[in-house]
């Protein structure tokens, strides 16, 4: 006859009392691995290092929208490249124009429902941002709005979707894991790179 295995005992549930008490060592656990983190260097240095580089982008994406200063140039060659008819102006509009200035940079805009070519001599207003003095936009003495240069358009959505990502991040996990600050370093990184290179 062969032999009984011995069977498990059965699991006696936990009392309210017990299930509480397990909880609570529970949460004091998690507490105390969460302050053991906060408490170590990496910690201390990537989350200054992510303020830091937060405060970055934000900066950017305002130099894009209202911070820039203003420069005046002279126009020294342009060439334009031009949209759809506009039957009320009876003439097509100006899609895109590379403008040569003065101090020898080129500049290329998008326009929108502009009808007046630029030419050459004539002044042009040009938006730099305040540490890399990169051009950011651009204003026509015969127009009053303003157009940003073409690569302006791409870093405000690459510092935009970065800071928006960020907070998400943020908001999930509050930078307690290594991954969050390690996930959130990364794309600040990167998307600060592309504002100062593009």
């Amino acid at each position: 006859m062969p032999e009984e295995q011995q069977r498990r005992k059965q699991r006696v549930p936990l009392s309210p009392e017990e299930l509480y008490y397990f909880k609570q060592i529970k949460k004091l656990k998690d507490q105390e691995k969460i302050e053991a983190f906060k408490a170590t260097v990496f910690y201390k240095i990537l989350n200054r290092v992510n303020i830091v580089l937060a405060g970055f982008l934000t900066y950017s994406i305002l130099s894009v929208l209202i911070l820039c200063s203003w420069e005046q140039g002279t126009i020294t060659d342009q060439s334009s490249v031009y949209g759809e008819l506009v039957k009320e102006q009876q003439a097509h509009t100006i899609r895109e124009i590379d403008l040569t200035i003065n101090s020898g940079e080129t500049v290329h805009l998008k326009t929108n429902n502009l009808f007046e070519q630029p030419k050459r001599d004539q002044v042009v207003y040009i938006g730099r941002d305040l540490i890399f003095n990169k051009i950011i936009k651009a204003k026509f003495s015969f127009d009053d709005r303003t157009f940003w240069n073409i690569n302006s358009y791409a870093s405000l959505s690459v510092c935009i979707f970065a800071m928006v990502l960020g907070l998400f991040i943020y908001n999930v996990n509050k930078h307690l894991s290594v991954n969050g600050l390690l996930m959130v370093f990364a794309l600040f990184t990167l998307s600060s790179l592309y504002f100062i290179a593009i």
